[in-house]
């Protein structure tokens, strides 16, 4: 038999209940068992692992060959055929609207936006701490996340809505994980996610239809939904609709909140339980900030601070595995791979691998510093790669450097040691059971 004749991993069925609940761990495992490549079924999915780095650029550089696939049909429940979701045209014509939007020097006068947000947050752990309360971190940082997103790319922020969504926001991941019950079971068919799912859409369609009807009373032609209305199809001329300029601000500011809420509560958990690294990155903000908020000027002179969230992001990359369904039957790294199965490119998995990361589940910020080599292409790679990376990349990396930074000079933060926290894996990589934080001035 041939490499390509045969399948690169078990063969048996991977459990879709063990799977649902420990995705991130047995990817792990699958790559310490079976390699870069590994073959396995979850219901009626066939999936392909890939944890090649050279394999990995090749297929998110690829245009043709690869589409999203029914991974993000599952998407498609809660957000509609958004950028996230499309393929083809569909897709181009909402990338080239929202592409100006994201760039370092747009962003700039967000700035101060996302330093609103940080201080409103502040505001309300001070009352925390003056009691003696831990902070339940997840859910106070998802609230700071959707705010910011609002302010950032709308100039509004979205009041009386963020705790409705940063509570439902679990039952939106769980619908949309592959072998979820809510994609296997008739749509007609009523269940309780189902139903949280049905309320989050009431919720992210009414702060969408604000958005709209702000935009309606006061346009602005060079504003994001100004772009999105003006954007025309390459190959038909024709504009975007409303109902399709509501699937893109709902696409935005469901994974502008979730994917940063993510990689801020890793970042300050990491810092809380590990004093020495708290030490030093507080010692460069009080040399560079002296307790203010940073601005542009200053982010070149935060190193420290931007090795932290590098790392954060390598050891607990906000989107632990990026889907890709071939259209065709290929052949990957050696073995033929039918169309239409799933192709998982495992940001996670790779980041993790010692052959590139010596001792990778510690968390050590001097991996990134100026005097290291940097890193192979796709060993890490935290917003994905190819034409398709992440848009909100940039925005991203800016909400983290003023939270991190704003948060870190107001409170010293500490975590319960006896207290474990483990990686979910729900289309974004939550902490399990939730990080409660102790807050001291």
């Amino acid at each position: 038999m041939t490499r390509r004749d045969k399948a690169p991993g078990p063969k048996l069925p991977i459990n879709i209940r063990r799977y649902r609940v420990d995705a991130a761990d047995l990817m792990l495992e699958l790559h310490r068992r079976y390699g870069d490549i590994v073959r396995f079924r979850v219901g009626p999915q066939l999936v392909h692992q890939i944890a090649a780095p050279e394999l990995i650029g090749r297929i998110l550089h690829d245009k043709d060959s690869f589409r999203r696939g029914k991974v993000y049909r599952g998407f498609e429940l809660f957000l509609g055929q958004g950028m996230l979701t499309a393929d083809g045209e569909n897709w181009r014509v909402r990338r080239r609207a929202g592409q100006p939007h994201f760039r370092a020097a747009r962003l700039a006068a967000a700035r101060p936006g996302l330093a609103t947000a940080v201080r409103d947050l502040l505001t309300r752990w001070e009352g925390y701490a003056a009691e003696g309360r831990p902070v339940d971190l997840v859910p106070e940082v998802m609230r700071l996340t959707f705010d910011a997103v609002g302010r950032a790319l709308f100039d509004f922020a979205p009041d009386g809505r963020a705790e409705q969504v940063v509570a439902l926001g679990p039952a939106v991941l769980s619908a949309m994980f592959p072998g979820s019950p809510e994609q296997l079971l008739p749509p007609w068919l009523p269940t309780p996610v189902r139903r949280r799912l049905r309320t989050a859409q009431t919720i992210f369609d009414a702060a969408a239809e604000d958005l709209l009807a702000r935009h309606a009373a006061q346009p602005s032609p060079d504003g994001l939904i100004g772009d999105l209305f003006a954007a025309r199809r390459a190959d038909t001329g024709a504009p975007l609709t409303r109902p399709q300029v509501a699937e893109e601000l709902r696409t935005y500011l469901w994974t502008g909140y979730e994917t940063t809420g993510c990689g801020l509560a890793w970042a300050l958990w990491e810092i809380a339980r590990h004093p020495a690294v708290q030490d030093r990155l507080r010692a460069e903000l009080d040399t560079v900030l002296s307790g203010r908020a940073p601005d542009a000027a200053d982010l070149p002179r935060l190193r420290y601070l931007r090795q932290v969230l590098d790392e954060t992001l390598r050891l607990h990359p906000p989107i632990p595995s990026f889907p890709r369904e071939p259209v065709r039957p290929m052949e990957i790294g050696g073995y033929r791979i039918p169309a239409g199965s799933t192709v998982f490119l495992g940001s996670q998995v790779v980041q993790r691998d010692p052959r590139y990361w010596p001792d990778p589940d510690a968390f050590d910020p001097g991996r990134f510093a100026p005097d290291r080599p940097k890193p192979l292409p796709y060993t890490y790679f935290p917003f994905g790669g190819g034409p398709r990376r992440c848009i909100g990349a940039v925005l991203a990396e800016l909400e983290l450097t003023v939270a991190v930074a704003m948060i870190a000079q107001r409170f010293r933060l500490g975590a319960d040691p006896e207290r474990p926290v483990r990686e979910h894996f729900l289309i974004s990589l939550r902490p399990r059971p939730g990080v409660l934080l102790t807050l001291r001035e």
